[in-house]
């Protein structure tokens, strides 16, 4: 099972780079639906731990809560 940490603190000293990494999309230019594509074609269970959430962007959370619901093996946890 793969373990993603999301933490809202990080996204706000550098958005982009901290998902660039968490992702390990090196060519991410800050566009979520390149995260949701990512997130849909995981073909092993995964684990999105989303810390601080009240700092992280509304839209990038639905992106995540979208491709959850679509891909079944990517599951959203809450801290």
């Amino acid at each position: 099972m793969t373990q993603i940490i999301i933490d809202g603190n990080k996204l706000t000293e550098n958005e982009e780079e901290h998902l660039k990494e968490t992702f390990d999309l090196p060519t991410y230019n800050g566009d979520y639906e390149e995260i949701y594509q990512y997130l849909i074609g995981f073909y092993k269970k995964t684990t999105i731990t989303l810390k601080n959430t009240n700092k992280i962007d509304p839209d990038l959370l639905e992106t995540i809560e979208k491709a959850s619901e679509y891909n079944q093996l990517v599951q959203i946890e809450k801290e």
